[in-house]
C-alpha cells in the first residue's frame, strides 16, 4: 500500500477553469473609487531636496525633528528623491507649506499633494537662495532692500538679524531665483543721489544644472544621459627580462620537473686576498731579523717580567 506524505480529501475536487472572454471595453474607475485613498493622504505634501538624496531614514528623522511640533503622521519614499509627508490635519499642512525648509543649506522644496499631481512630470522652475549683500544699512529697509534684490528674483522675507538690525556687516535677503539662469556677481541700482551703486552677492548655495537632461543636481560631465562613449583599450603588457633556467637531464634521460628559477644579473665584485705573513714569502726568513733586533725583545722580555731594577729603596 503506498503512502502520501499529505493526506488527500477523497471528495475535493478541483475547481472548473474559468472561461476568459475578450474585454471590449477597459473598466472605469470613478472618483468613489478612489475617495478612501484621497481623504487619506489630502493632508499630505511632497518634498524634495535640490542636490541631493538622502536616504530615507535620514530624512524622516530631519523631518520629524524640524516639524516635531506639526503632528507628521507618515514619511514615505515615493521615489529616489521624491519624499510623501502626511500630517494629521489640514491645518498643520498648510502651515508647513507657507515656510521655506533647507537641508545642509540646500533648499527644500515643498508642494501639498493633490490628486492630480503627476510627480514624473512635475518641474521645479525656481528654488529660494539666500544672499548677502553688503550694503549700507540705509537700504536694509523692505521697500527699499526688495526693490533692488527684486532684479534677481522674487523676493520672499529677509532674516531674524536684518530685520532687528543686531548685526550690520552684510544684508540676508531670501529670493526665489530662476533655477536655469545665470546667478549674477552682482547688483546694480541708483542712489537717491542719482549715483550707480553697485553691490556684490554672496550666495549660500548655488543650484548646479546639468546641460543635457537640464536637471539639478549634478553636472554635464556626471549626466547619465550624456552622448560620452567610453572607448576600451587593451593594455601594454610589460615584459620582465629575467633569464630562466631549465632544469637538467641525468645520464639515463631523465628530467626532474622542477619549477623553473628566476635568475636575476648580478655584478660580482672581486675581492682583493693579501697574506699578512708576507715575511714568510720571502727566502731566508731568519736572516730578515737581525742580531740587534733579538737583543732588544729579549730586553724588552727581562723589562716586563722583572721588578728588581725598576723598584727604589727607601732606607
Amino acid at each position: 500500500m503506498t503512502e502520501h506524505a499529505d493526506s488527500v480529501d477523497d471528495e475535493f475536487r478541483p475547481p472548473d477553469p474559468i472561461e476568459m472572454h475578450p474585454v471590449s471595453s477597459p473598466v472605469q474607475i470613478d472618483f468613489n473609487d478612489i475617495q478612501d485613498e484621497v481623504d487619506f493622504w489630502n493632508s499630505s505634501i511632497i518634498c524634495c531636496i535640490i542636490g541631493a538624496n538622502p536616504p530615507i531614514h535620514v530624512m524622516e528623522g530631519f523631518i520629524r525633528r524640524i516639524w516635531k511640533n506639526f503632528n507628521v503622521n507618515k514619511v514615505v519614499l515615493v521615489k529616489k528623491g521624491i519624499y510623501l509627508v502626511r500630517f494629521l490635519t489640514m491645518d498643520m499642512r498648510d502651515k508647513v507649506t507657507s515656510g521655506h525648509f533647507f537641508f545642509d543649506s540646500k533648499p527644500m522644496i515643498v508642494k501639498p499633494w493633490s490628486v492630480d499631481m503627476d510627480m514624473e512630470k512635475e518641474e521645479i522652475k525656481s528654488v529660494p537662495i539666500w544672499i548677502q549683500l553688503i550694503l549700507n544699512f540705509k537700504y536694509w529697509g523692505e521697500k527699499s532692500l526688495f526693490k533692488i534684490v527684486s532684479q534677481l528674483g522674487k523676493p520672499i522675507k529677509r532674516d531674524a538679524a536684518t530685520v532687528s538690525r543686531d548685526k550690520l556687516q552684510y544684508a540676508r535677503v531670501l529670493v526665489d531665483m530662476p533655477i536655469t539662469q545665470k546667478l549674477p556677481d552682482q547688483v546694480s541700482f541708483m542712489n537717491e543721489h542719482s549715483e550707480l551703486v553697485q553691490v556684490p552677492i554672496t550666495y549660500e548655495w548655488r543650484p548646479t544644472v546639468c546641460d543635457n537632461c537640464k536637471l539639478v543636481g549634478h553636472s554635464t560631465i556626471e549626466c547619465r544621459k550624456g552622448k560620452t562613449k567610453r572607448i576600451w583599450v587593451q593594455k601594454k603588457q610589460v615584459q620582465n627580462h629575467t633569464e630562466v633556467v631549465a632544469p637538467e637531464v641525468d645520464q639515463e634521460g631523465f628530467q626532474r620537473t622542477l619549477r623553473p628559477i628566476m635568475v636575476r644579473p648580478t655584478n660580482l665584485v672581486p675581492t682583493p686576498v693579501v697574506n699578512s705573513f708576507q715575511i714568510l714569502n720571502d727566502d731566508g726568513g731568519h736572516s730578515a731579523c737581525s742580531t740587534a733586533e733579538l737583543d732588544r725583545e729579549d730586553d724588552i722580555e727581562e723589562g716586563s717580567t722583572g721588578r728588581g731594577n725598576s723598584s727604589k729603596s727607601y732606607g
